[in-house]
């Protein structure tokens, strides 16, 4: 019965999504009888042009063997953090709170909750949690496998 259930899965949607299921008896059995993906959305998040960072600059992904490293990251109301940069596309979602960057001569961007950008690369900013509320934001960093790569590096002087 579940390889029937899983053949008739696998014609109505994707192969990959129902090869994903089907390895699961616990996934289709208990569905009684209903499409296993009729509950299941999937809706693309709004965000900036991801061909450029947020201050403007075309970015590659490093060569080499990848690596994803995602972070929470919170900033305290009224803090801000040292002066730094990133060698590496980092991928920004601020979750909650409203979080002002200062990009020196590139100027200064106000960042409200629900925003995604591209954080500038190789350019000296910081961020600051402005308003009563901590800044929340989640940055998903695409390096290589060298982990060191994805730390911010400190800058003495902005851009």
């Amino acid at each position: 019965m579940r390889l029937n259930m899983c053949k008739a899965a696998a014609k109505q949607t994707l192969f990959i999504v129902s090869v994903a299921f089907c390895g699961s008896a616990v996934a289709l059995d208990h569905n009684d009888g209903k499409n296993p993906y009729e509950d299941i959305t999937a809706v693309e998040i709004p965000s900036v042009d991801t061909a450029r960072t947020i201050i403007g600059q075309d970015f590659t992904y490093p060569s080499g063997a990848p690596l994803i490293k995602a972070y929470a990251i919170e900033i305290p109301a009224g803090r801000q953090t040292a002066l730094h940069k990133h060698s590496v596309p980092l991928f920004a979602h601020v979750i909650s709170g409203e979080l002002e960057v200062d990009y020196g001569s590139k100027g200064r961007r106000i960042i409200k909750a629900g925003t995604w950008y591209v954080e500038a690369m190789n350019w000296c900013h910081l961020g600051k949690a402005v308003g009563d509320q901590p800044v929340k934001v989640v940055g998903v960093y695409l390096g290589q496998i060298d982990p060191e790569q994805v730390k911010p590096e400190n800058c003495a002087n902005p851009d």
